[in-house]
């Protein structure tokens, strides 16, 4: 039913389904795009294998309502259960399907950028409904142990596959809008934004960021969490380079929510309003210190005439944080490696008295106007290397690495003392 690839951390799963229940689609604005719709047997589903860590809703309880309306649609209404229940969405790398042996193969190289991604509730259910008709993997049951509604129910699943990029998030936040108000309301009634809230609302960016599903506010929180995220202290000791901030966006709830990581969102208090301004900074700025790229290294095309870049002449695009105004629009691909880098200019404090601040007397600002072409001539060559694909770029660790390594000799040099600098 279900298969693990030769390469570490690449899973294939095989489910069969009849070669009159699948339908293949291309994405009309995106040929690279394809979509898979699939009635499988409930019997032959791989319930609680495939992955889910790009799914909110992955962590429901399974106590309530919900779960109890699946479970009766599929014991009492089992021919109407891939009607009447929304079924699954699975993001792929690739996705085919083979009609000599009937079998629908899909392919999920990475946990943190494809798996379900909607319909966890809907997967564990299927999963504990057989697990109540045996103990046993209920793909080496025989036939004669097969209760007679797990052979007539079906469950449809749609396979998105392809070069999703930018759209993961948007598409798991349109997907799961039910729980999206769960996690906000157990946020606000348990009063876990109020210290994010009390910073935002006596800031330049009062009355932006909207902490509820439904409020009129332009800036979702969980991308103010996102950008935090990127500065949060535990990458430091954890060694690891914060790419998880930008390949999957939507787990930043679940890093909120984690009594490890939220003290860490916490200490960056004092400095909220310098990272969510220097994000628009770096992305209004980006043109000039282009330009200076250019000229040191006599090479690059002009930017709004790359193929990473969305350049409008006429009408300048207009950013939602602070408002300012740009006329190329740089995919986060490539805005959030290198904001990530300027963690690296944060003194964090040595005991809980402390407070974080900006190393010495820096102005990130500053920094970023006298040696940002130096972070944004990386950038884009990896991404030349990469096809000029701003998402492979964004998703590309060695560039994070390499952006980190640049930021640590500044470090260094800032650090020094003054008869050495």
């Amino acid at each position: 039913m279900a298969s693990t690839g030769t390469s570490v951390g690449v899973r294939e799963f095989r489910i069969p389904v009849s070669q009159q229940y699948v339908r293949n689609l291309v994405d009309p604005h995106n040929e690279g795009l394809s979509i898979h719709h699939a009635y499988v047997r409930v019997r032959d589903f791989p319930s609680g294998d495939i992955p889910d860590d790009v799914n909110p809703r992955s962590h429901e309880d399974l106590h309530g309502g919900i779960k109890k309306a699946i479970e009766e649609t599929i014991e009492k209404s089992p021919e109407w259960f891939h009607i009447l229940n929304r079924g699954l969405l699975v993001i792929a790398d690739k996705a085919w399907y083979d009609n000599r042996t009937q079998t629908l193969h899909i392919v999920i190289s990475s946990r943190e950028e494809g798996g379900l991604a909607d319909g966890a509730t809907t997967d564990r259910v299927i999963r504990d409904v057989k697990r109540a008709v045996s103990a046993a993997d209920f793909k080496t049951l025989a036939e004669a142990e097969i209760p007679k509604h797990l052979k007539d129910a079906f469950v449809h699943l749609e396979v998105i596959s392809g070069g999703i990029g930018d759209m993961l998030v948007p598409l798991t936040r349109a997907r799961n809008t039910s729980t999206q108000v769960k996690e906000f309301a157990i946020e606000n009634l348990g009063g876990g934004f109020n210290w994010l809230r009390d910073v935002i609302e006596q800031s330049k960016f009062h009355g932006l960021i909207r902490f509820r599903e439904n409020d009129p506010q332009p800036v979702d929180v969980r991308t103010v969490l996102g950008l935090l995220t990127l500065f949060h202290p535990k990458w430091n000791e954890l060694k690891k380079e914060p790419v998880i901030a930008y390949t999957s966006k939507g787990s930043v709830m679940s890093y909120y929510q984690d009594e490890e990581w939220r003290p860490g969102f916490e200490l960056l208090r004092p400095i909220v309003v310098d990272i969510l301004d220097l994000y628009d900074y770096i992305h209004v700025k980006f043109p000039n210190q282009y330009e200076k790229y250019k000229k040191s290294h006599d090479k690059g095309s002009r930017l709004g005439g790359r193929k990473e870049v969305r350049y409008r002449e006429d009408q300048p695009f207009r950013l939602s944080l602070t408002g300012g105004q740009t006329h190329h629009f740089i995919s986060d691909g490539w805005l959030y490696p290198l904001l990530g880098a300027f963690r690296l200019l944060l003194d964090f404090p040595k005991t809980s008295r402390g407070a974080v601040k900006w190393l010495g007397d820096v102005d990130p600002k500053c920094f970023y106007d006298e040696h940002g072409w130096e972070f944004i001539a990386d950038i884009c060559e990896q991404s030349e290397a990469l096809g000029s694909n701003p998402n492979a770029t964004g998703k590309s660790r060695p560039l994070w690495n390499n952006l980190r390594t640049k930021m640590e000799l500044h470090r260094m040099r800032l650090l020094a003392p003054e008869s050495q600098k």
